[in-house]
């Protein structure tokens, strides 16, 4: 066996291959001495016909047995694609479904940069990717070959929307990521939002690789066939991809705080708060998303829920340690391993600052910027979650979450949480 990333196209509705028309393609490819490409497309053209949580059990035995012989070495990233994308597929079969799964997260990694601008420039091209993805399956929602999941389609002011709000989010990471010119920087800083979205989106995939492009395929595998779904999935991708650059460069902020180098970790934080305030347009494209077909899929979907996600575990932990009660809910329990560094005594920017500061004694320039940046982070973080509970409320207003957690609930309790806990609420990093 072998496979070729190339990138898969997926079928057009009329051609979307039946279930057994699949399996009878695997054990072609599967046949010892004739080596092929995996049929990425027509598992994937497949799955979004009709939801990954009503394959057929013939299907999900055959891409089991499939795994089960791959090579077991593991490369330098980690297991191959292949392998990491049929344990994405396999999640409900293996009974191990859950938020990371959900959104295919492995398909989305990247190898870790050594320099936090590259870890942003890594983020701004991922975030490029998804969102121009996006852009192209709402178009191509209004064509006479809709792509899949195509169930319940938007209206074309809906898909006209989804693609301005989408361009809100692209827009400052186009700024950093693209060539001089593909966007306009004057045109953007009178009127965010007005870059023309088609265009912007055909541009950005053009430049894909064949393993970009199959990234960008493989990574959506939506539960059920609602076209909201895939709004729904490239939405929290986004955030993720945004968490993990805001992960990385915390941590590169408490080392330099650690070698004694404040004004590089104030140019971190003060860059981890502009990303957080970029995102929160995502928000917005997200509340396009229709309630009633929010509530038809999220049905599927228990067992994965954002509160599961160790990218804003680890983001908020790297701020300052969390209390001992916060560390015992299930927004941490649900995180083991960010738990554990945590409780392993992983350092932080504000415990690493107050060390420096009763080490050297502070430097009034130096204190006063990292305080700044911490102010503005703290800030953008409280519109963030004031955002996502008023978004929670209403697409699902008092039910329990899809994790088996609170839901709304759980977001109104901790509105109060701080990421930087200052008794006199005079300063971020005071206390």
């Amino acid at each position: 066996m072998s496979s070729t990333e190339s990138a898969p196209a997926i079928l057009p509705s009329a051609a979307v291959p039946a279930s057994a028309d699949v399996v009878e393609e695997l054990l072609a490819w599967a046949v010892p001495g004739k080596p092929a490409e995996f049929p990425y497309s027509r598992v994937l053209g497949h799955l979004r016909s009709v939801g990954k949580h009503f394959l057929a059990t013939e299907l999900l035995d055959l891409l089991s047995e499939v795994r089960d012989r791959l090579p077991t070495s593991e490369g330098q990233d980690g297991p191959s694609f292949l392998r990491r994308f049929l344990d994405v597929v396999l999640d409900k079969h293996d009974d191990r479904y859950d938020y990371p799964s959900y959104t295919a997260l492995c398909l989305l990694h990247r190898p870790a940069a050594a320099d936090w601008r590259e870890a942003l420039r890594s983020r701004d091209e991922v975030l490029l990717f998804l969102l121009a993805d996006l852009i192209r399956f709402e178009q191509r929602a209004l064509s006479d070959t809709p792509g899949a999941p195509h169930d319940m389609p938007p209206s074309p002011e809906l898909v006209a929307k989804r693609a301005r709000l989408a361009v809100r989010a692209m827009e400052p990471a186009a700024l950093r990521a693209l060539p001089a010119g593909v966007v306009d920087a004057a045109a953007i800083a009178a009127v965010p939002g007005r870059t023309p979205g088609g265009p912007l989106a055909a541009e950005i995939l053009r430049t894909a690789t064949p393993e970009q492009a199959l990234m960008l395929t493989a990574s959506v595998q939506p539960v059920y066939v609602l076209h909201d779904e895939y709004l729904f999935l490239r939405t929290l991708q986004a955030f993720e991809t945004t968490f993990t650059f805001m992960s990385s460069a915390l941590a590169t902020a408490v080392r330099r705080l650690d070698g004694n180098r404040p004004a590089e970790a104030a140019e971190l934080v003060g860059a981890v708060a502009e990303v957080l305030k970029e995102s929160l347009p995502l928000f917005s494209l997200l509340a396009t998303m229709r309630p009633e077909a929010f509530r038809i899929f999220r049905e599927f979907t228990e067992g994965a829920s954002a509160i599961q996600s160790a990218g804003y575990k680890t983001f908020e932990s790297l701020c300052s340690t969390p209390s001992l009660a916060r560390l015992a809910s299930s927004a941490y329990t649900s995180v083991p391993r960010v738990r554990e560094r945590v409780m392993n005594g992983q350092a932080t920017v504000q415990g690493t600052w107050h060390a420096l500061i009763a080490a050297h004694g502070p430097d009034a320039a130096d204190d006063a910027a990292l305080r700044a940046a911490a102010d503005r982070l703290e800030s953008v973080h409280q519109r963030w979650k004031q955002t996502h509970y008023r978004l929670a409320v209403r697409m699902i207003g008092e039910r329990s979450g899809t994790g088996y957690t609170q839901g709304v609930p759980y977001l109104a309790a901790v509105l109060d949480n701080r990421l930087f806990p200052a008794p006199d609420r005079h300063g971020a990093l005071v206390g």
